[in-house]
């Protein structure tokens, strides 16, 4: 497997923590942690206690709220759900991509599930296609929401793309073309999720079919040609060689600048109340958690977004301590749609030992970071872990929940 294709994988499942020996934990970070956590009920849907109190009067004096995530527990989710009713964002940015998020929106104007969609093209709603992320996505949309995607064409979209192409482009040929290359794509991930094969038609193609892809579209419409263009970009982040991680992230943070384009003015950038979700590694503000380089990712954009108007974002880091977690979006593959996880399984991207050792339920655990931020800061605090600084650095407050289930698979 490329090398980015592993780095896809671990991103994919949010591979994060990492358990040190009790004997390396720094006092000061302990009694910090411990002075600083504030219990928060979950019961459903609906949350309250000291935790949840507090972090809502933050949300309300936000004009962004990030919150980064360990994927696949079916907890997080309905969380966002329950901050997203009492912070009312007009926008919603998710790690998906801009056509997922355009279908997404689509479908979720139609009463129930997807299931049609999925049957016809299984796992192409990304992480869309859990069933608890499909249901916050419902209720954006429901609440008015504007629902964006601002990252790489999802690995397992060429066939509904390829059909999404053939539907744009006027001339004949190129629409036959299209729509053969689209059922050929289709059939190959299909086949794949049978085989349970860890890869995808898109980073299974030949250079010479993305050079014939932009080619045959270059004289259409400016949507076929973007379309095109952002699927032949994705494909090299995939398949190429070195330097995948900072292209990805640089992509993202055009497509975000893209979409506020709406929103700037004569004045200067005015943007609505905005929610954002994605893996951890993401939404810190500074740099990232992430081991193997020095990347600043789309939190650190928004933190600057904010800083330009004058407005506050709000970082929010939610893991969950142990129990069960969604391994693949491959419906086929049910041995594994939920597996169990602990801290021993994670790795050292967001380290939270200190914190999760005091997160042993049944209450969730809301932990303030910003007195160990002023603490860093100050010299007063020593933490050797760089990707556990960068995270407190990064982040307001950190969510551990002590037991997860695993989100379900539409």
């Amino acid at each position: 497997m490329p090398s980015f294709l592993r780095i896809l994988t671990a991103a994919l499942a949010l591979t994060g923590l990492i358990a040190q020996p009790a004997a390396a934990q720094d006092s000061t970070l302990t009694r910090l942690a411990r002075q600083h956590l504030y219990p928060l009920q979950a019961s459903g849907s609906s949350f309250s206690g000291p935790g949840w109190d507090r972090l809502l009067t933050d949300v309300r004096q936000s004009q962004f709220v990030l919150v980064g995530e360990y994927h696949g527990l079916a907890q997080i989710p309905v969380f966002v759900a329950a901050v997203a009713r009492e912070f009312k964002p007009a926008v919603y940015v998710g790690e998906l991509d801009p056509y997922v998020a355009q279908k997404v929106t689509e479908l979720a104007a139609q009463p129930g599930e997807p299931t049609a969609y999925l049957r016809q093209y299984p796992s192409a709603l990304c992480f869309a296609s859990m069933a608890e992320e499909y249901g916050l996505l419902r209720q954006l949309r429901a609440q008015g929401t504007r629902l964006i995607g601002i990252d790489q064409v999802f690995a397992a979209s060429a066939g509904p793309l390829y059909a999404q192409l053939a539907r744009l482009v006027k001339r004949r040929a190129a629409r036959t073309y299209l729509q053969h290359q689209a059922a050929r794509y289709q059939a190959q991930d299909q086949l794949n999720q049978q085989q349970h094969n860890q890869y995808y038609a898109l980073t299974k193609q030949t250079p010479g079919s993305i050079d014939s892809l932009l080619t045959l579209t270059k004289a259409e419409s400016p949507a076929a040609q973007q379309l095109a263009q952002a699927y032949a970009t994705s494909y090299h982040i995939y398949t190429g060689r070195g330097g995948n991680h900072q292209h990805r992230l640089d992509l993202m943070k055009r497509n975000l600048l893209g979409e506020l384009q709406p929103y700037q003015t004569a004045t200067g950038l005015q943007t609505p109340p905005m929610l954002l979700k994605f893996g951890g590694v993401h939404l810190g503000r500074g740099v990232s958690p992430i081991r193997f380089g020095e990347f600043y990712d789309v939190g650190n954009l928004v933190q600057n977004l904010a800083d330009v108007q004058h407005k506050k974002s709000l970082h929010v880091l939610v893991l969950g301590r142990q129990g069960y977690k969604l391994a693949t979006l491959n419906p086929t593959n049910t041995e594994k749609l939920s597996v169990p996880y602990t801290e021993a399984d994670y790795d050292d991207e967001l380290p939270i030992k200190a914190f999760a050792n005091q997160a042993c339920g049944p209450a969730w655990s809301m932990f303030d970071l910003r007195p160990l931020r002023d603490a860093l800061t100050e010299g007063k605090l020593l933490v050797p872990n760089q990707s556990l600084q960068r995270t407190i650095m990064g982040y307001d407050y950190l969510v551990v929940i002590p037991e997860t289930t695993a989100s379900h698979a539409m």
